[in-house]
Order: C-alpha cells, then sequence, then structure tokens
C-alpha cells in the first residue's frame, strides 16, 4: 500500500475544519449572548445594553473613533486564528499519526480542550468588539453632506447605494483587519499578471521657482524643471487589443492620482480599475513625479503637481482621444490633494480666464481624503503604527533613490527629510523640491481646503468613521485659517454647489469590503473571475454614470 502523505491527505481538511470551527464558535457565542440579551431586557431594572455601558461605556458612546481599542481587537483576531491553525494541525497530525505505543491521558486531554474552547471565545468576542456589534451598528452611513444644487437629489436617486452604505462582513468589520483580504487579493492580483496597461510616457514641464508664476509657454529649456510622467492605460487606445472591443476614442475617460507611493498595479488597490473597466471606462492611471520612475531634475511634490496634471490632460485631449471625450477625475488617499486643488484652480479659471481654456472634468471622486494636508500626516492624526510603518518606505521611495539629483540642489533639505520623525516633516522638509521656498507658500498654493468654494465640478467624497489613517474628525474640525470665518470643513462643502461628502460608518483608509445582500465577491470583467466587494468601487462608478446622464453637458464647457 502507497505510504500516506499527510500534505495531500489531510491539507483540505485543515482548512475546513478551521473555518468551521470558528464559524461554530461565531455561531453559538452569538446565540448565547443574544439569549442573554432578552432575558436580561425583560427585566424592568437593568437592560442588556445599560450594563455594557457600564462596562464599555466609554467605547460605545465614540464606536468607530477609539483607534487603540480596535488595535487590541485585530490583535486578538491575529491571535485567535493563529491559535486555531496550530491547534488543528495539531488534530489533524495526531488524527493521521497515532501511535499505539503513547497514548494521552483522557483527563488531560479534556483540560485542555476546555481551555482552548475557553480561550478561543474570549479571544473571538473581544476580536468582533463585542460591545459594540450588540449596541450599535457598522453599516450605512454615519453622515452625508451635500452642497446647494438641486441635481445633487437626482443623484442620489439614480445611486441609491450612496445613501444605503457600506455593510462589512461580521468577522471583517474592524479597521485594521479589513486590510488583510484587501491586501491578499492586491498580492494576488500581481501574481496573476495584473492589469495589462499601455504604458505612455509623456514630457511635462515646470517653473524652477514657483512662488514667481510663469506660463508653461514661456519657459525656456535651460530654467525649467523638465521630466516624464508615465500614463498607464487600460484598455488600450489599440483596436487589435482584445481588451478594446467596445471601446474607441470617444470612450469616457477617468484619470487616476494614485495615493501615497502607490502605483498604477496598486493604486492601493486595482479593483476600482476593474471595475471601470466593466461599465465601460477607459482608465488611465497618472504617474506623478518621482512614483515609478527615478527623478531627472529635482522637481517633486509627494501629493502632484496641478501644473503637471493639467499638461498631461492637454495631451490626452490633444493626442489621443475625440473632443467630446467627457473625463473624470479620481483621487484615492494622498491623491485626492491634487484633484480638489486642480478643480478649485481650473473651475476659479473658467470664470475669470475663460480664455485660458482650462480642463474640463464631468465629475470627480475622491476616496478618504485627509482634508487640510498641513496637518494630516502628523503623528496625532496619521496614528500609529501606520505612520512608523510608512515613514522608512516613503524616505527609500522619495528621496534615497533620488539623493543624487536632490542634493545637487539642496542637500541641507535632503538631509532634514532623511532625518525626519513623521511623514508630516518629510513633507515640510521638502517644499524647496516642490518649488517653494517655505511651508506658507506651498500650503497657500496647494492645499486642497483653501478654495473650497470655488469647486463647480460635481464631486463626491467618501470617507469612512473608522479610517486609522486620515482622522475623520479633520472633515469636523474648526478651519485655523482666518479666511474660513470659522466654519468647518464640512460647512464649507456644504457652501459648496455640486459638493457631496458621504461618511461610511465602516470602511477603514480604502477597502471599504461590503457584504450587503450577502455579496461578498463580485464579478471581475477582467479575468471572468470574482474580486471582493468594494462599496467605494461600485458607488464611484455608479456616480460617474449618473453624472454622465446629469450633468454631461459639461463636456462641452
Amino acid at each position: 500500500m502507497a505510504p500516506f502523505h499527510p500534505s495531500i491527505d489531510c491539507g483540505c481538511s485543515i482548512s475546513v475544519a478551521l473555518y468551521h470551527c470558528i464559524g461554530s464558535i461565531v455561531f453559538r457565542s452569538i446565540q448565547i449572548i443574544k439569549s442573554i440579551k432578552v432575558s436580561m431586557n425583560r427585566l424592568p431594572f437593568i437592560s442588556f445594553e445599560s450594563l455594557m455601558k457600564v462596562f464599555w461605556g466609554w467605547h460605545t458612546q465614540f464606536p468607530t473613533s477609539n483607534h487603540e481599542t480596535s488595535l487590541i481587537a485585530a490583535l486578538s483576531f491575529i491571535i485567535l486564528h493563529i491559535m486555531c491553525i496550530v491547534w488543528f494541525c495539531r488534530r489533524i497530525y495526531t488524527s493521521c499519526f497515532k501511535s499505539s505505543s503513547k497514548q494521552v491521558d483522557d483527563d488531560t486531554k479534556l483540560s485542555t480542550n476546555k481551555t482552548q474552547y475557553i480561550i478561543s471565545i474570549i479571544l473571538l468576542l473581544i476580536s468582533i468588539e463585542l460591545p459594540v456589534l450588540l449596541t450599535t451598528t457598522n453599516e450605512g452611513l454615519a453622515d452625508l453632506i451635500k452642497g446647494t444644487d438641486s441635481k445633487l437629489n437626482e443623484i442620489l436617486q439614480r445611486v441609491p447605494l450612496i445613501k444605503i452604505g457600506p455593510k462589512p462582513p461580521l468577522l471583517l468589520r474592524n479597521r485594521h483587519i479589513q486590510f488583510i483580504p484587501w491586501m491578499i487579493q492586491n498580492l494576488l492580483h500581481q501574481k496573476g499578471g495584473g492589469i495589462p496597461y499601455q504604458r505612455i510616457a509623456v514630457e511635462v514641464s515646470d517653473c524652477i521657482n514657483k512662488d514667481i508664476e510663469c506660463l508653461n509657454s514661456n519657459l525656456h529649456e535651460h530654467q525649467a524643471m523638465n521630466d516624464t510622467i508615465l500614463l498607464d492605460i487600460f484598455p488600450p487606445f489599440d483596436d487589435d487589443s482584445p481588451y478594446s472591443k467596445g471601446f474607441n476614442k470617444a470612450s469616457p475617460v477617468i484619470l487616476f492620482q494614485p495615493g501615497l507611493r502607490c502605483r498604477s498595479q496598486d493604486l492601493p488597490g486595482n479593483s476600482i480599475i476593474r471595475k471601470a473597466y466593466e461599465f465601460g471606462f477607459r482608465s488611465i492611471v497618472v504617474n506623478r513625479r518621482g512614483l515609478i520612475q527615478l527623478l531627472k531634475v529635482p522637481r517633486m511634490n509627494i501629493f502632484g503637481d496641478v501644473d503637471d496634471l493639467e499638461q498631461i490632460y492637454n495631451y490626452i485631449k490633444r493626442e489621443l482621444v475625440s473632443n467630446d471625450t467627457p473625463f473624470f477625475l479620481y483621487g484615492i488617499s494622498a491623491g485626492t490633494s491634487m484633484t480638489v486643488t486642480a478643480l478649485s484652480k481650473w473651475d476659479r479659471r473658467r470664470i475669470d480666464e475663460p480664455e485660458s481654456n482650462p480642463p474640463v472634468i464631468v465629475a470627480s471622486v475622491d476616496v478618504v481624503p485627509g482634508y487640510d494636508i498641513s496637518t494630516v500626516l502628523k503623528r496625532e492624526r496619521f496614528l500609529w503604527p501606520y505612520n512608523d510603518l510608512l515613514l522608512q518606505g516613503v524616505k527609500d521611495h522619495f528621496v534615497l533613490q533620488n539623493e543624487e539629483v536632490l542634493r545637487k540642489y539642496n542637500s541641507d533639505a535632503v538631509d532634514k527629510m532623511l532625518a525626519a520623525s513623521s511623514l508630516q516633516e518629510v513633507v515640510d522638509e521638502g517644499v524647496v523640491f516642490a518649488g517653494y521656498t517655505n511651508t506658507s507658500s506651498y500650503y497657500g498654493s496647494i492645499n486642497p481646503i483653501n478654495k473650497l468654494e470655488d469647486i463647480t465640478t460635481p464631486k463626491l467624497v467618501l470617507n469612512s468613521a473608522d479610517d486609522p489613517c486620515c482622522n475623520i474628525q479633520n472633515l469636523y474640525e474648526i478651519s485655523p485659517y482666518d479666511m474660513h470665518d470659522g466654519q468647518t470643513f464640512a460647512d464649507m462643502i456644504r457652501g459648496t454647489k455640486r459638493g457631496m461628502v458621504a461618511v461610511a460608518r465602516s470602511g477603514s483608509h480604502a477597502p471599504f469590503l461590503c457584504n450587503r445582500n450577502n455579496r461578498w465577491l463580485v464579478f471581475d470583467a477582467l479575468t471572468g473571475g470574482y474580486m471582493i466587494n468594494s462599496w467605494s468601487d461600485q458607488v464611484a462608478i455608479e456616480y460617474f454614470q449618473a453624472a454622465l446622464e446629469v450633468y454631461g453637458d459639461r463636456r462641452y464647457l
């Protein structure tokens, strides 16, 4: 008889047994707790909710803003899974290799099993943040802010998912745990070859000193910051490509602005590109300077450069698409800064200098912005451990690999960037490489919250109340700037014409995992398989579709 091989005969059993165990624990625990809840609510002098508030009142009052407790819950979740895996590996191994020469004492085994069950249940209750689970909801919207245009109601009617909000899966409600399946999917997408983009290199120019206004048409080669920006396009402008079937030069285009240290294959994630493809939108990822290639000149802005983006728009408009092609703008995380600033400047120019022909955008979506970029990356806002996790990577990516060209321009600034103790300090010390002499002129020019009232382009912003990176309080704080007359940023958005912000109760920093209608997975049009259901992806594309119908005449401005 062939020898028994545990990796073949027991491999599948481990995962099946593991999830069967977790499912059983979840089901039994929730049933028990709900029974206790029903029984206690029958008592005239105490309720289950009031008891929970006695022990967890500080948490249940602000269930989506307690970062530290959610970290403990996330750690418990990970430990629980590791323990279950080890436990069942041992059980499967024992069942596959029973030894007749040595038996374990039955009483010891029973005691060990009881202890393991008790520890597992305790870890499970912590990991799902039980008091919050039973006394509050993590699904739906926490807030909806909208501007003054009555057509926004028509948008909401066409895209009801905006007001419905996401419904995270039970075991993935935690803001930190939501990253795990999302990152696994990103790795699998990349291992599978990623998205087959068409890559085009576009030359851009910029002033040496952006404090002094200058026009690109007046730049001379010897005094301009010339470099190359790479565009990744899907589906390609190639009629022979199998992916271009059904697309043409008039197909709507979405310009994507990636997040901090991200790229076209990971914006973060690329499921939004796949969703856009499914609905007939062509995606063009604008990889800003220093993002995926070394700098030729010492010009770099971590948040992106509006002048560069305008040159990219003009190139696409002139060389790649038809005259009536509708353009949309999408920013995620750090990439949202440039999209907001660009629209405020372009929309203002359309009023003050119509002859300058600023870019025309039908509508825009921003996902998880931080609002005031002069403070958003400080340690008290961009919370531990994420500031520390990203800090050295940002230094390596933007500074060290471009150190030679940057030091020739300003060695002192390079030293200060490398010595920075937070992401905000890296940005502050690097403003000279963005073309500004100091932080005042830098933030005065590119801070997205400066001129929100100038934006007339329809804009949808998606935030999460449990975002561990861009604290939702950023939206509701009173602006420290005199020009805003003591308004909060939320108040300023209410005063815009076509702005809208949907704050989901859950979503973390970009995943927005959703299990509404028990649809944990959705169709992937690129591969024909499945991908994780993301509320923000679906809302963004449906919003663009609705905006094209409601505001479609904007393309002719």
